[in-house]
């Protein structure tokens, strides 16, 4: 019976040395999959409803944000939703994107206009790290965001 045991926990330790289960769900992983998503958080930010984007994001989220603490799961980035101003022409572009499962990770840029035309004001302008989650309804969400505000010169 030892052996056995034995037998099968240098198996499963040679399983995830080798990488073998790692590279499955890597070969599961489709980048395009995260696009969509982008492309979905892009129209639920500019959506009339200010709230549409925070359920683009996981229960239990984190945003992290200049100047403020960060911001723990989705009670508090709906406080965040009803007291920001509409957002407009939002862009989102990826530099990176890498995925393993039901992980992913993006780097990239975002920009918006602050406010909606005509009365669209300032232009902000960030590089931003996202990691995402696929939840148990098959949808990518943000699990934790962080911003950083593009220098400007």
């Amino acid at each position: 019976m030892w052996h056995h045991r034995r037998a099968l926990v240098v198996a499963l330790s040679a399983t995830f040395v080798t990488g073998t289960a790692v590279a499955s769900d890597a070969a599961q992983f489709d980048p395009q999959e995260i696009r969509a998503a982008m492309t979905k958080l892009v129209a639920a930010l500019e959506a009339p409803d200010p709230t549409a984007w925070v359920y683009m994001y996981t229960e239990d989220a984190v945003l992290l944000e200049p100047e403020s603490g960060p911001m723990e799961g989705r009670e508090e980035l709906l406080e965040l939703a009803r007291a920001m101003q509409p957002m407009s022409a939002v862009s989102l572009a990826a530099s990176q994107i890498e995925g393993d499962g039901r992980l992913a990770f993006m780097r990239g840029q975002a920009s918006w206009r602050n406010g909606r035309p005509p009365e669209a004001g300032t232009e902000s302008k960030v590089h931003l790290a996202i990691v995402w989650r696929k939840e148990a309804d098959g949808q990518w969400r943000v699990a934790h965001e962080a911003l950083v505000p593009e220098a400007t010169a």
